[in-house]
């Protein structure tokens, strides 16, 4: 822990190069996700020229997140061990390295349509990714030391939604507006795809934009600096991995400390709810706002993290004087309300049908569409208010020498409860449940969940 008081300006080089690998990885990871989230977008809809309907496309969405989310899971353990016993910028490096081949493959599937691959790629550019977060997020705490956890992690988020948001809505707009408009414009409308690699072919230029980006990310990592950090001496146990161990110990350690404990489980429910409604907003767009662009169902998306920004930075206001725990209940307040009336705005007949005499990217808006979007916006403002003390709380709490594994446990706590509920959906959804029914149950969720952690969290502070 550092005695003297903080100064961003000290080490505003490095954390700025810091940021651009934030920025890169997150912008290339989303970009790609968009890419497959979007061919199957247009290929869903209702009627015979169509592949998928509502509840295929909402089973198939959900797996693609359920594939990023998998690997922070099986990787909780050696992720973390990575982190405590090596040096982060060699960590981060070396991942920024499996990423340029990452890309490089998928600019093969792309171009041989090869929709299955593409897909499969995912999961890899997840694994990455996985074995990236210990390292990356623990690495504000080495270069801004505690007094500057808070503003940290602000610009964490705030770089991170900002790489998010534009990947969102340019990699979809891209997409659809550079790529597969003039294609689309010379077949019929009853034309029947014979397969989601028909669509990668045309837009498969993309995939150099990848490629480009990851060279760049990996460029960036000899510019990070290494601190004075204690690492731990112990060396991984196959064995005690294999029979969970190492998970046991994590986990304990981790419920240890009470502050540390609700305040992943916090983050648990936030992000189950957010990336459940990213898995269910696109089928239940389509269906009920009747929204057809994917530029305007990107923008639709991008929304909410525009939200998160100006959340974050409010919520991270005056930081460096402490954490603000009460800006949390106020988050969660904000989420729990927003998450019950996104399906009553965007719904009843007499929202969704009455137009309001305008177009925007082909599709007609309605009043329905934007109470749903006013209302997306704000449950972004909720969650940047929620998270940011949360995460900071986490890392202010974890000792030194656990910091790495403290952020693994995090995100195998997110990522377990993500998984799960994302499973329910594709269950759900397999078996024919309404998307409607679907976003209440988030916000059920929500209720249920950020009650207990407040609960706890109050007779704490």
């Amino acid at each position: 822990m550092e005695k003297k008081s903080f100064n961003l300006q000290d080490r505003a080089g490095v954390f700025s190069i810091y940021l651009v690998i934030l920025f890169v990885n997150a912008f290339v990871d989303v970009s790609h996700k968009q890419i497959i989230i979007s061919t199957i977008y247009k290929l869903s809809g209702d009627g015979p020229q169509y592949l998928y309907n509502e509840s295929t496309q909402i089973i198939m969405t959900a797996v693609v997140s359920a594939m990023i989310l998998l690997p922070f899971i099986a990787l909780f353990t050696l992720s973390g061990y990575l982190s405590d016993r090596f040096a982060k910028p060699n960590i981060m490096r070396w991942a920024a390295f499996a990423a340029v081949i990452i890309t490089l493959g998928i600019a093969y599937a792309y171009y041989q349509g090869e929709f299955e691959l593409a897909f499969g790629l995912t999961l890899l550019l997840a694994t990455q990714s996985a074995i990236y977060s210990p390292a990356k997020y623990g690495y504000i705490k080495e270069c801004l030391g505690e007094k500057g956890l808070s503003i940290g992690n602000a610009f964490l988020m705030s770089v991170t939604l900002i790489a998010i948001l534009l990947a969102t809505a340019i990699a979809p707009i891209i997409f659809e507006q550079v790529y597969l408009v003039d294609y689309l414009a010379q077949l019929p409308d009853d034309y029947v795809f014979a397969s989601p690699g028909e669509i990668l072919q045309v837009i498969a230029p993309m995939a150099w934009v990848l490629v480009g980006l990851s060279v760049v990310e990996f460029i960036s990592t000899f510019g990070l600096k290494y601190y004075a950090t204690q690492y731990k001496e112990a060396k991984l146990s196959v064995s005690k991995l294999l029979l969970g161990g190492y998970l046991r110990e994590h986990v304990r350690n981790m419920r240890e400390n009470q502050v540390t404990w609700y305040a992943i489980l916090g983050t648990a429910v936030f992000w189950s709810i957010s990336q459940n409604m990213l898995a269910v907003l696109p089928a239940h767009a389509k269906t009920n706002l009747h929204i057809e662009s994917v530029a305007l169902l990107s923008l639709l998306m991008a929304i909410s993290i525009v939200g998160i920004i100006i959340g974050s930075y409010a919520s991270s206001k005056n930081s460096q004087k402490g954490i603000r725990v009460n800006n949390v209940y106020y988050g969660a307040i904000i989420l729990i309300i927003c998450a019950a009336l996104i399906p009553a705005f965007s719904v009843p007949a007499f929202l969704t049908e009455t137009l309001l005499g305008f177009e925007l990217m082909g599709d007609a808006i309605s009043l329905g569409l934007v109470l749903t979007v006013a209302t997306i916006f704000v449950f972004g403002l909720g969650a940047g208010m929620l998270v940011v003390p949360l995460n900071a709380l986490i890392l202010s709490n974890a000792a030194p020498d656990n910091l790495g594994s403290v952020i693994a446990g995090k995100n195998w706590v997110q990522n377990i409860a993500m998984v799960s509920l994302l499973c329910i959906t594709v269950y759900v959804a397999y078996n024919n449940v309404n998307s409607e029914y679907i976003l209440y149950f988030n916000a059920v969720i929500a209720l249920i969940g950020f009650s207990v952690v407040l609960k706890k969290l109050k007779s704490i502070y």
